[in-house]
């Protein structure tokens, strides 16, 4: 049975931010949802964005609570945009059941424009990583997600798919996952100008995670000069009786 009050308490917080951090940033995301619910790290990666993002919102809501404060330059006038919103208000409080099974790997589509019938799925996090040093990453993310297409009925490669098919099968991808971009609308109070900005979830988690690392690892080192107690037995203590002996050390 999961903990999902606590996903990521004290010692597991800890040794999740340290094997995340050795990744690139695209598969930080990937390895704290696989250390918060002890899931594979592939299965993870080949989940649809959308229900990737799911899992980090749900993610965050147990470590750092629903509010998050964002700040964003207005593109007409440069000024900082402060935000501070739910993000239950953007997403299902409960979201996907990290436990549960759910489809392995993205569901593929069909998408019939013209002459051409394109068979496609949903971007995943494995996709993300394997273009991420594409020089075209929009076509290359494309191509990943495209693995057959024809012409009446005879096969074409993805990379010979005309720009209004490529339309079509990036407007079906956007409805079969909707929420594997968030985009907030904003507007500037300095001079009302309008505009979408995306939300990056999982640089937002990553963020709190590194936060509440660092803040628990300066416990432990306040503690542990203070008693000669080893960072196990100070971690396995709990955090309420953390504090009160950190009450009586900074007193």
């Amino acid at each position: 049975m999961r903990d999902e009050a606590a996903p990521l308490a004290d010692g597991r917080l800890l040794d999740a931010w340290e094997a995340a951090g050795e990744l690139a940033p695209v598969g930080r995301p990937i390895a704290l949802l696989a250390a918060a619910y002890r899931r594979d790290f592939g299965w993870l990666a080949d989940q649809p964005l959308g229900r990737r993002d799911a899992l980090l919102v749900r993610l965050r809501r147990a470590l750092a609570g629903d509010r998050l404060d964002a700040v964003a330059a207005c593109p007409g006038c440069g000024e900082a945009v402060e935000l501070d919103f739910s993000l239950g208000m953007l997403w299902e409080a409960d979201g996907p059941d990290p436990a549960g099974d759910g489809p392995d790997g993205p569901r593929e589509l069909t998408v019939t424009t013209g002459r051409y019938e394109v068979r496609c799925r949903p971007v995943t996090t494995a996709d993300l990583a394997a273009v991420r040093t594409a020089p075209d990453r929009a076509r290359a993310l494309l191509e990943r997600c495209v693995p057959h297409a024809r012409r009446a009925g005879e096969p074409v490669p993805p990379a010979d798919l005309p720009d209004e098919v490529r339309a079509a099968v990036e407007e079906a991808l956007v409805a079969a996952d909707p929420h594997a971009e968030t985009l907030l609308g904003l507007r500037c109070p300095a001079c009302d100008t309008q505009w979408w900005a995306g939300l990056d979830l999982a640089a937002f988690l990553w963020a709190d995670v590194e936060r509440l690392a660092l803040r628990t690892l300066r416990e432990v080192d306040t503690l542990a000069r203070a008693y000669g107690w080893r960072e196990a037995d100070i971690l396995a203590m709990g955090r309420t009786r953390r504090r009160r002996y950190l009450d009586l050390v900074t007193a």
